[in-house]
């Protein structure tokens, strides 16, 4: 009994526990009112005061004050699958008191509440209550609890984890040594058009699209981008073009047409919804193997760049200079590695790759789906060897390619995750 937990100065077998719905952290009306007779009314809300006054190892402390009463004080703790709720008048572990249950009719307005933003297992020192993970913000506007940022990655029981699948990976082509001769009357380069994935603007898939260019006097670097070149009006002679050219503008016409990515509408079907994703995820599969046919041709062009387009809309008939970003493709693949450290009170399991057995750290900000970039050569891109470690790179690219667990719920919560790496990854422990 001496080594049972203390909370807000009563022991943590005395408050009262209400169960969540299974595997969430959300509360519902009906159960509330099986725990207790009390009642609130029909107007429940409008006639409680309360007013977050801490967020302390856990446990939301709110001053309550109720019509022409004095305030009291309402602690609430989220744990696993069920809340934990007192106050300093009469809540116990037997009994639901007015004060507290007012106070959570009032929260569960909608006839629900989600305490998932309370729900941070294991991230205080039990002795000096400081957290390591969280900022904590108490004003007059309420709470705000965000996690630092170098535990942007910071995972907690039935947090969201990629599945990862079989790795089904394609047979890549060497391509030659060197890089191919450009026709100077012809000057053609290819670039990566690419968008982010998961903002407004994403409207398409990455795919390569040719270019016309113009040289300095110097013969090596770009004086001008003269337009980008399009199936349907391409004016260039093909009789000019390298054997190479012709398949290599093949394949780029051929991603432009399935790249775009398909939304529902408004009043569309569960079945339309189900089509819709059938063809994206498709289209997203044909124009990985088009660029791994593509890569043995794309890594000798001696012209390529990287642009960054906000959306199809935007591609042009001539690209701007200002965003055309040099760029190299390079034909060794790199493989995904994990990392898993002891960090003392948690484990850290870090993305990382290799290239040629040389360990690299990601470029955060240059990723385009299925091509990558390291951090010590950012305009240098490698083909991924497989549609599966793209989702990897962008599940683990949310997170600064990092996660944090606390060592208190590991074996139980994460431990089958990494079960599952180490049947597809390599996997190193430190």
């Amino acid at each position: 009994m001496g080594d049972e937990m203390i909370l807000a100065g009563k022991p943590k077998s005395q408050f009262y526990k209400l169960p969540f719905d299974k595997s969430t952290r959300t509360l519902r009306l009906n159960v509330l009112e099986s725990h207790t007779e009390l009642r609130a009314g029909n107007r429940p809300y409008y006639m409680v005061e309360k007013k977050v006054l801490s967020f302390k190892k856990g446990i939301l402390t709110i001053r309550v004050k109720l019509e022409n009463e004095p305030p009291v004080k309402v602690y609430l703790k989220v744990e696993y699958d069920h809340l934990l709720v007192s106050c300093n008048i009469d809540t116990d572990e037997n009994y639901l008191g007015r004060y507290a249950y007012r106070t959570l009719r009032a929260m569960l307005w909608n006839e629900f509440h989600d305490f998932e933003k309370y729900y941070w297992p294991e991230c205080f020192n039990e002795a000096t209550g400081k957290t390591k993970y969280l900022q904590v913000i108490c004003d007059r506007y309420g709470v705000d609890i965000r996690l630092k940022k170098e535990f942007k990655g910071f995972f907690r029981p039935d947090d969201y984890f990629l599945h990862i699948s079989e790795r089904k990976v394609l047979e890549r082509k060497c391509a030659n040594d060197g890089l191919a001769t450009l026709n100077q009357n012809y000057l053609i380069g290819y670039c990566l058009a690419n968008t982010d994935p998961v903002r407004f603007h994403s409207n398409h898939y990455p795919f390569l699209i040719p270019y016309s260019f113009t040289f300095n006097a110097d013969n090596k670097t770009v004086k001008s981008f003269t337009g980008f070149l399009f199936e349907e009006d391409d004016s260039f002679e093909q009789s000019e073009l390298s054997e190479n050219q012709t398949k290599l503008n093949s394949i780029c016409y051929q991603m432009k047409k399935i790249a775009k990515i398909q939304f529902t509408e408004y009043g569309d079907s569960d079945k339309r919804s189900v089509e819709i994703d059938d063809l994206n995820f498709s289209n997203k599969r044909k124009i990985f193997e088009l660029f791994n046919k593509a890569l043995p041709i794309l890594s000798r062009e001696p012209s390529t760049h990287y642009l960054f387009t906000y959306g199809m809309r935007n591609i042009q008939k001539r690209p701007m200079k200002k965003d055309m970003q040099v760029a190299r493709f390079s034909g060794e693949v790199p493989r995904l590695n994990f990392l898993l450290s002891d960090k003392g009170d948690y484990y850290e399991l870090k993305l990382r790759l290799k290239v040629k057995e040389k360990v690299l750290h990601f470029s955060e900000d240059r990723i385009a789906m299925f091509f990558i970039c390291s951090s010590a050569n950012p305009t240098v891109w490698y083909l991924l060897e497989c549609e599966t470690d793209s989702r990897v790179v962008l599940f683990f690219g949310r997170k600064n390619f990092k996660i944090q667990i606390p060592k208190g719920y590991y074996k139980e919560h994460f431990e089958a995750y990494i079960d599952e790496i180490k049947k597809q990854y390599e996997l190193e422990i430190k």
